[in-house]
């Protein structure tokens, strides 16, 4: 493990117990400002010290209560919470590997240091209101520019069907996703302008359904059918006659070409050549600009059928 340099602490508001060796920050890691205990061989403290010097990401789960009101934070912020009760603390290991080991499937500590969050504040109960207000829960995560606050590890996360799981990641890959995407400079224009016109030139906003086609194979209900044939992944099991506008386009075609099993890539891309057309289109701004390693996210995700090193690249229509 990297040698951890010594550096005066700015500010300390969080102290981890733990019967283990205490270390200091090293600047060059770019992790917060907070004294760390490595911790106990399998312990939270050695998951979430080394999930820090892996990327840079401090998962804080035993903070003061006025943790969101420090000065020193950006954008500090005033939430009524409630804590992670000692009984249900393994939930923080779960939350942490969920993100790591599958929102974050493929990609290396660096790119995730660059692009998530520092500091991820997990709590039992919040709203989004300085005091109790049941009106105003917070279902998945609050957000504040480089801080992340996620609460439900309780009686709510214990309880998590797989569909709940299921649905519980893909709200934070979106998320993933929208910090890419809005923090690009450049934009995806030739896949933009393969998207589906209406009679004016303009983005159509839907595909009605007196227009849905039948899937000939019988493969696809006649909704998704339609979409994929016209260049949509419409993927959600909620059809919906609407038309993704262009971010969540952008951040379906992440989420698809990065999670599908190469058999299902390789079917989708031969019975419909929209899609096909607009992959080869998204790709370059995904690796080129995004600086996504789309190769390595779908092999981490797909274990048992990965796509091969040039696969992308190498697509043709």
């Amino acid at each position: 493990m990297k040698k951890i340099l010594n550096i005066y602490l700015i500010s300390v508001i969080l102290l981890i117990s733990a019967c283990s060796e205490k270390v200091t920050p090293n600047p060059d890691l770019g992790g917060p400002l907070y004294g760390l205990t490595k911790g106990e061989p399998g312990s939270l403290e050695e998951l979430i010290y080394n999930t820090w010097e892996f990327c840079g990401v401090y998962y804080l789960y035993d903070y003061s209560e006025y943790a969101f009101q420090t000065a020193n934070w950006t954008g500090g912020v005033n939430r009524w919470y409630t804590p992670v009760k000692e009984e249900n603390r393994e939930l923080v290991r779960t939350v942490v590997n969920k993100l790591h080991n599958e929102v974050f499937a493929g990609m290396d500590g660096d790119y995730i240091r660059r692009n998530w969050f520092i500091r991820v504040f997990l709590c039992d109960s919040l709203c989004d209101n300085s005091s109790y207000d049941p009106d105003e829960l917070v279902e998945t995560y609050l957000e504040r520019e480089d801080m992340l606050i996620i609460p439900n590890l309780g009686e709510v996360m214990k309880a998590y069907t797989d569909e709940d799981w299921t649905s519980w990641k893909k709200e934070f890959s979106d998320l993933l996703i929208s910090r890419l995407y809005l923090g690009a400079v450049e934009q995806p224009t030739d896949f933009f302008n393969s998207r589906l016109k209406g009679s004016n030139g303009k983005d159509a906003i839907a595909i009605y359904a007196t227009d849905w086609l039948e899937d000939p194979d019988g493969k696809y209900t006649d909704c998704i059918y339609t979409f994929r044939t016209n260049g949509y992944w419409n993927s959600s099991p909620a059809e919906s006659v609407i038309i993704p506008k262009q971010q969540v386009d952008v951040a379906d075609y992440i989420s698809n070409l990065t999670t599908t099993p190469k058999a299902e890539l390789d079917y989708t891309f031969e019975h419909f050549p929209r899609m096909l057309e607009r992959t080869i289109d998204i790709v370059p701004y995904l690796t080129n600009v995004l600086g996504l390693d789309i190769v390595a996210m779908q092999n981490a995700a797909c274990p048992d059928d990965p796509v091969e090193a040039d696969y992308f690249k190498n697509l043709k229509e």
